[in-house]
């Protein structure tokens, strides 16, 4: 069967069959990962599903297995790119959550879907333990029933388990939280009860992490690898001191050995992290998987509290696959829901507006403004409709659901904030200090004549385009002017949103990255910064200009990120590995002095 009629044949069965699917199948030219990507059945049951998964046992030290050929039916859109709370999973056992369960009406719709749930979860158990044959794996799942986690493998084991559930039942975007501090207790018990080594603790991590890397195409999203599995490490703790432990570094060395670009780590780091730590991390992103990637708690911590998160749980965030903080096992935050596009106002300005009546820029700014706004107005209303699907699994993972009687997508979580990611940042400000050049300080064009040129996507007119690029006043060029009106946009966006409330009774949050920078922009006109029509926006928070990563860190340090403007604000640079070798002690000295400059 060809491409073009397997695709024909999901997309006409669109009940049954999700569209991420097809935009994989469509990616592909392999037929044997084809048919593994085609669902063969969806179930509106979970002890259905479970009850009917193939099952394929592994030599490993752990038993996970995913039947990509079938999932769990939801009538809206779900709920994704959260990590629950593994902490949670390792301290209760099935008939702890039976118990939470059984405290509800028994008519009431949660009680029945969670009833539903911890069934074929007993199910599913009982089928691995028969296909099994490793004694250790099958005390595991049966632990799961009935005990807490009782010691490092079997802790393992258990995320593993839950895991395979979250993506067996079409949740994609699986974060796995602090491993280094939710495993710590039970590694220093086994080591000190001299019931596991060093060396073996290593075998097991490698091997977890092997073990999650399987089904690695199945669990991508845009890109092969581009799973969202990222597992946090170290950070600053309620006493403000620097976590970190054995398992922080070993965690990072086995990456730098394995060379595999997922599961993905972040470092929470600190102008108090050790500074080998960050050399051992150095290492690690010299291979070229893309990791550790660092956050900033001395700046992001303090952030979330201001926002409205409390004290404990800031200091306990993790991430979402794109790198905004929310809280594991507490938030619904859904916080990369859309884009909001800075250059939509300005296209709309452009397309709409007498040019010949804008005489200055600072009518030009307000104009700008105003647009912004009706944009954000109507954003924000296409967002408040959407509807997510009632959801057992993750309502049962978050701590507040069950004690408030609300599955998460009716707002039973105790954060319930919408998240929104930024593009096109740095295309609006250089096309607008373009415009103020060009057409109000030297008054080369008239802004009809300039307009045009653009429109025309800059034909014939190559000099004006070599021109505009070639500018030095560029966003990510530590320059007053260009700060200045950055954090004025910024601020715009914020202001409109501050004081809103959405439908489930949380707020607000934006940042000003977003991978989404090249879809975004495939079908968006040329724009004055010297983007022709089609190329994408500018990457995150970075530079155009062959400028100094010192310079970049030091704008980027510099942008407001206060109020609701936290949801995820990533500086992104290239820098080759002989760059990094010839210069490795500059290079670490920098990424410590750009802590403490202040970068998100």
């Amino acid at each position: 069967m060809s491409i073009k009629s397997i695709l024909k044949k999901i997309i006409g069965k669109r009940k049954i069959y999700k569209y991420r699917y097809c935009k994989k199948i469509s990616n592909c030219q392999n037929k044997n990962i084809i048919n593994e990507l085609i669902i063969s059945k969806v179930y509106n049951s979970y002890s259905s599903l479970l009850s009917n998964v193939n099952l394929s046992d592994s030599l490993s030290n752990f038993f996970y297995s995913i039947d990509v050929n079938k999932t769990y039916y939801y009538d809206n859109a779900v709920i994704d790119n959260l990590m629950i709370d593994y902490k949670n999973i390792l301290d209760k056992s099935l008939e702890d959550y039976k118990k939470e369960i059984n405290k509800l009406n028994h008519e009431n719709d949660l009680f029945k879907r969670e009833i539903d749930l911890l069934n074929g979860l007993d199910i599913l158990i009982d089928r691995e333990i028969k296909l099994t044959t490793h004694d250790d794996i099958i005390k595991s799942l049966k632990g799961i029933k009935n005990r807490k986690a009782d010691s490092f493998k079997d802790a393992l084991q258990r995320i593993l388990f839950f895991n395979q559930i979250l993506w067996q039942t079409n949740h994609t975007l699986n974060g796995l939280g602090r491993l280094d501090l939710i495993l710590d207790s039970y590694y220093k018990k086994d080591l000190k009860e001299k019931k596991i080594s060093k060396e073996r603790v290593k075998e097991l991590i490698k091997d977890f992490l092997l073990t999650l890397h399987r089904d690695y195409y199945f669990k991508s999203a845009a890109l092969a690898g581009d799973t969202g599995q990222i597992i946090i490490l170290g950070g600053i703790d309620k006493n403000n001191k620097y976590f970190c432990n054995d398992l922080t570094y070993l965690f990072i060395e086995i990456l730098e050995e394995l060379k595999i670009p997922d599961p993905k780590v972040l470092l929470r780091v600190s102008k108090k992290m050790p500074k080998d730590l960050m050399e051992l991390s150095l290492k690690c992103i010299l291979t070229g998987i893309g990791c550790p990637l660092f956050a900033n708690d001395d700046i992001i911590i303090s952030k979330l509290i201001d926002f409205g998160y409390d004290k404990e749980d800031a200091y306990n965030y993790g991430t979402a696959a794109c790198w905004e903080p929310y809280i594991p096992g507490k938030s619904f935050d859904q916080s990369n829901m859309e884009s909001i596009s800075f250059m939509e106002p300005l296209s709309k300005l452009l397309e709409n507006e007498s040019l010949s009546d804008i005489k200055n820029f600072d009518i030009l700014i307000k104009e700008y403004y105003k647009y912004m706004n009706d944009y954000l107005k109507e954003f924000k209303d296409n967002i408040d409709n959407r509807k997510y699907a009632k959801d057992a699994i993750l309502s049962l993972m978050n701590d507040n659901c069950i004690l408030s009687v609300k599955d998460i997508s009716e707002g039973g979580a105790k954060y319930n904030n919408y998240g929104f990611t930024g593009v096109g940042l740095s295309n609006s400000v250089n096309s607008l200090l373009t415009i103020d050049k060009y057409v109000f300080k030297e008054k080369k064009y008239s802004f009809v004549e300039f307009n045009n040129i653009r429109k025309n996507n800059y034909e014939n007119n190559d000099t004006v385009l070599k021109c505009i690029k070639n500018e030095e006043i560029r966003y990510g060029v530590d320059n007053k002017d260009v700060i200045e009106l950055s954090n004025n946009i910024i601020n715009e966006a914020s202001n409109y949103f501050k004081d809103k409330v959405n439908p489930l009774g949380g707020k607000y949050k934006f940042g000003l990255s977003a991978p989404s920078y090249i879809m975004s922009s495939k079908d968006f006109p040329a724009s004055f910064d010297g983007r022709k029509n089609g190329e994408p926006f500018g990457v995150h928070i970075s530079s155009d200009k062959a400028n100094g990563y010192t310079e970049l860190v030091s704008f980027a340090s510099q942008l407001d990120y206060g109020d609701n403007r936290f949801n995820g604000n990533v500086v992104d640079f290239f820098v080759t590995p002989n760059f990094i070798k010839d210069n490795f002690d500059k290079f670490v000295d920098f990424l410590m002095i750009s802590i403490k400059k202040g970068f998100f």
